[in-house]
């Protein structure tokens, strides 16, 4: 049950491949604000879409694959299901609620963002957790205070919550201005790292088509690889979901 709750919540062609740097062309220095608006220009225009994973789920060394199937309405719902040649769980996030149920012990979860965010060392909400999986940054750019690390081959954006004493860092592509990288740390040492790869333009919006995501938190590390294939985009699509009669209620 625990595995298939952590993948539901985590996950948080015909395309044409953006162009990579030469490893060897050094790039020069930009305004931190030109940066951000470049970066910010390239948030996904949507407000529906639906697209398939090939998922893997790693966790301190034990792996799990599984097919999983999202359907998005934009900054209201998630709706994701998850197979293994059979249907295995199904979960809806919005805004104020989480909502899961698996099939192999007939069991359901109804609560909020809370035991995700203490796995993952970070306070997650629907619209964090959508940036993640579309590629985008966790954080607002524009209402956030950045400074801009030096390096020679990709632009970085370095920032610090005193509050919450988390270091984010955002690594960014100096060419095509995706986001190829962001990366959370507490001053402890636990962490939230996302890698992006392959990125492909879909109807105009660029996606990743590889997401791995890997966390450590009290000496446990979690890892997972996301292999993406998109479908539809503003098309309108429907969110069915309903508990099964007679599942039993969890707390986690």
């Amino acid at each position: 049950m625990r595995n298939f709750f952590l993948v539901f919540f985590i996950v948080f062609s015909g395309c044409k491949a953006t162009k990579k740097l030469d490893s060897n062309v050094f790039i020069k220095k930009i305004p931190t604000s030109l940066l951000v608006e470049k970066t910010e220009n390239n948030k996904t225009n949507y407000n529906y879409l639906t697209f398939r994973s090939q998922t893997s789920f790693i966790e301190n060394g034990s792996k799990n694959q599984f097919n999983l199937s999202f359907r998005i309405k934009k900054n209201d719902r998630i709706l994701i299901s998850g197979s293994l040649l059979v249907p295995l769980f199904k979960g809806l996030l919005t805004k104020n609620e989480v909502l899961f149920y698996e099939k192999l012990n007939k069991s359901f979860y109804r609560g909020n963002y809370d035991y995700i965010s203490e796995i993952l060392n970070y306070d997650f909400t629907l619209e964090s957790i959508e940036n993640i999986i579309l590629g985008k940054p966790i954080n607002d750019l524009n209402k956030i205070r950045l400074t801009q690390k030096n390096n020679q081959t990709k632009y970085i954006l370095k920032s610090y919550d005193r509050k919450k004493k988390l270091s984010y860092t955002y690594t960014i592509d100096p060419i095509s201005f995706n986001l190829i990288q962001q990366k959370i740390i507490r001053d402890n040492g636990n962490y939230f790292l996302v890698n992006y790869n392959d990125f492909k333009k879909f109807e105009d919006t660029t996606f990743p088509q590889t997401i791995q995501i890997s966390s450590l938190s009290n000496k446990k590390s979690i890892e997972i690889i996301m292999r993406n294939k998109f479908g539809k985009i503003n098309d309108s699509i429907s969110f069915p979901f309903k508990i099964p009669n007679g599942y039993e209620k969890i707390k986690l």
